[in-house]
């Protein structure tokens, strides 16, 4: 049985260096493209016999940035640029870029204009009322579109069955990480958040199939033990991310154990699974056409409330701690939708305001501190 400290503590290092990462895939031979968020296509890089490498930002200041955004910009958009400007991405074959929103289609521009060829940017457009015909046909040649834009950025051509191939491996990886992120909130003894966190993050950076074996042997090994959450208080994560140290570092000091997740960056992005038969194009517009409860799509029902009370419910939480990204503006206008759903179900609810660049949390330390004695 492999080890969990071992595993844990490589997917930690992965996740603390992405940098050495990239330097491997060059070593062997492979063109890296970045994606960003949200629902990139990445089969499409992978089936094109490249690296998705994830590109959501970084924590700190975006100076050189502030000359293409406005001050209110989500620090996403703000720091991915300024890693463009600094030339931490040069290695990179192309850019994935979303148009998901409002902040990301400007943002895609700004790309355009402050790195040009530099790092070609490959936009990846989706029809958001996807439950139409028309909106599934729409997807079905935007994704043609972006095939053909990373075959110019990788200089090949992208087989169909080589396609498949990598939907196939792909949606075994979604489900592995899905067991993985209830496994770890029922082990949060041997799964702190900030190894959570790491082994999740590395995903984005390492090859699919070698990540896809390391969960599978960290499941595994987290499968032989008992589960206990005795001493910890139960809660489930909303918003986009949680990847900042000083927001784990809070969570783990306070004895919270995320038994699950409706996060972006983490189960939201592993929700996705594309039927493997048929046209490999159509398939993945599938995928997309077949995505629910989700803040950063078109949700007119709003189904994303009462799905995210009936995950709290399921995971047995005490709470739900909404991470709110500060200037998301999705994730803003469904917040306060989000706590009376929670509430009115029964369970403990705080908002806690989270950026990149911010340099000090001790406003959320003190909220944190507060829910978990609430929760006793």
């Amino acid at each position: 049985m492999a080890d969990i400290a071992s595993l844990l503590n490589a997917f930690s290092e992965v996740a603390a260096h992405p940098s050495k990462e990239l330097d491997k895939h060059l070593a062997a031979g492979k063109r890296v493209i970045g994606v960003g968020p949200y629902h990139v296509p990445e089969e499409l890089v992978y089936a094109a016999g490249a690296v998705p490498f994830g590109v959501w930002g970084m924590v700190g200041t975006a100076d050189n940035a502030k000359k293409y955004y406005p001050p209110f910009y989500c620090s996403i958009c703000q720091t991915t640029l300024e890693m463009g400007l600094k030339g931490i991405l040069d290695k990179l074959s192309g850019m994935m870029i979303t148009g998901l929103c409002d902040t990301l289609r400007a943002s895609s521009q700004n790309w355009k204009a402050a790195m040009g060829n530099k790092v070609p940017m490959i936009y990846v457009t989706n029809a958001q009322n996807r439950f139409l015909d028309a909106g599934r046909t729409y997807t079905v040649e935007a994704y043609t579109e972006v095939k053909r834009r990373v075959e110019e950025c990788c200089d090949t051509i992208i087989d169909d069955a080589d396609l498949m191939s990598a939907i196939k491996l792909y949606n075994q990886w979604r489900a592995a990480m899905r067991e993985f992120v209830t496994l770890a909130g029922n082990h949060p003894a041997e799964v702190s958040n900030a190894a959570r966190v790491a082994v999740i993050n590395a995903g984005y950076y390492m090859d699919k199939a070698e990540h896809l074996e390391q969960v599978r042997q960290l499941n595994a090994a987290l499968a032989e033990l008992p589960a206990s959450t005795e001493g910890y208080r139960k809660v489930v994560l909303s918003g986009i991310y949680e990847d900042i140290p000083a927001i784990t570092s809070i969570l783990d000091d306070n004895k919270i154990a995320v038994v699950a997740d409706d996060l972006a960056k983490e189960s939201r992005a592993f929700a996705r699974q594309v039927p493997e038969e048929g046209d490999a194009i159509e398939a993945l517009a599938d995928g997309w056409c077949g995505l629910r409860a989700d803040t950063e799509l078109y949700d007119p029902k709003k189904e994303h409330l009462g799905a995210l009370v009936q995950k709290a419910k399921d995971a047995g939480a005490d709470a739900v701690v909404i991470l709110l990204a500060k200037f998301c503006d999705p994730e803003e206008f469904e917040a306060p939708l989000a706590t009376r759903a929670v509430r009115e179900a029964g369970l403990k609810c705080i908002t806690v305001e989270i950026d990149q660049s911010t340099e000090s949390y001790e406003q959320a330390r003190t909220q944190v501190e507060t829910l978990a004695e609430l929760i006793g």
